[in-house]
């Protein structure tokens, strides 16, 4: 229980400091709404007179004090209502909503193949370990780890959209398609998100392919998987029953944390490829200086992340009766 109540301690400790970050931390850039709308605060553009100003400060309450600016900042945590945007002159919770699927989309397409081409490529490369193909797989994962992904969305949108014309340069479906039939949306929608997914899958794929690798590697060498070549099991059955079953163990959890990942790294990926989900939507907001829009953002993407870290921590005492056991006698203690 000692141990279950220190856990959940530490993620409260972690959501309090992040949600007092995320008001203070909007705060801190140079610069603010009014400053961006009358053009960056560049001398002698102005598009505001000084009486609207002065009211768009009232409508947005920016004119409260701070105090008052960060209680309504906290009934908005408890309320879920972060007010209007103010570039989007919008709910910031609908703008959310409207983005989010976006975002989950290509996330999620990223997230399945980057995990299966990277179990398997691992798994692979251990079974070769050591030799060439092994060492060739290494480096080749070892060199894609060190591209930044937008870098790689960058090489991806001038090869294959500007000089190839295969795919969309941005956004997320044609406008005003002339089509009634479903296929051919689902088709536009599909055709817009394969280099942003395709971005992010090998963004994330070196990380998974290094740890199954490294796990696989120790597995192998277990005495149990030498029993079972001496036994005359084949190949196949020694790789898939024996190492990569307990190879892959201890990944579940690293797995669902670097999903968090995927998410911070969409919004680079969105961003190159003009793409229109949460990733996007931040960057707009950050150089808008569109507070409410910034707290309803970092909030989300802090839910989310401790979340899925929540999700790995509960689970994996139930996958390795190890940790199930060594939490028992904590307890007892």
């Amino acid at each position: 229980m000692i141990l279950k109540n220190n856990k959940y301690g530490s993620y409260l400790l972690v959501l309090v400091f992040v949600l007092l970050l995320n008001f203070w931390l909007p705060r801190l850039l140079p610069g603010g709404p009014v400053e961006y709308i009358t053009g960056g605060g560049e001398e002698g553009v102005v598009f505001l007179t000084e009486a609207q100003k002065a009211a768009m400060l009232e409508y947005y309450h920016l004119d409260d004090s701070v105090g008052q600016q960060f209680m309504k900042y906290l009934k908005g945590i408890f309320t879920l209502d972060f007010g209007l945007s103010i570039n989007h002159k919008a709910p910031v919770n609908s703008i959310i909503i409207e983005r989010l699927p976006w975002t989950m989309f290509i996330v999620g397409i990223a997230s399945i193949f980057s995990i299966i081409i990277g179990l398997l490529a691992g798994l692979y490369s251990a079974w070769r370990y050591p030799g060439k193909t092994d060492r060739g797989l290494f480096l080749s994962m070892l060199s894609l780890s060190t591209i930044p992904e937008f870098v790689i969305g960058m090489v991806f949108l001038i090869s294959m959209s500007v000089k190839l014309k295969w795919f969309p340069l941005s956004g997320a479906k044609t406008a005003f398609l002339r089509s009634d039939l479903w296929m051919d949306h689902a088709t536009d929608i599909a055709r817009h998100a394969v280099l942003p997914a395709l971005t992010l899958t090998i963004g994330s794929l070196a990380g998974i392919y290094l740890l199954m690798r490294n796990e696989a590697i120790r597995v192998r060498n277990e005495p149990y998987v030498e029993f079972a070549s001496a036994k005359g099991i084949g190949s196949q059955g020694i790789v898939f029953k024996h190492i990569a079953r307990n190879a892959a163990l201890p990944l579940v959890t690293m797995i669902i944390i670097r999903m968090g990942a995927l998410m911070a790294g969409s919004i680079l990926v969105e961003s190159v490829f003009a793409y229109p989900g949460v990733g996007k939507l931040l960057q707009e907001a950050i150089l808008g200086r569109d507070y409410p829009l910034l707290h309803g953002l970092f909030l989300l993407m802090t839910l989310f992340v401790l979340l899925l870290n929540f999700i790995a921590d509960m689970i994996y005492p139930y996958l390795d009766p190890r940790i199930r056991t060594a939490a028992k006698r904590g307890m007892q203690g």
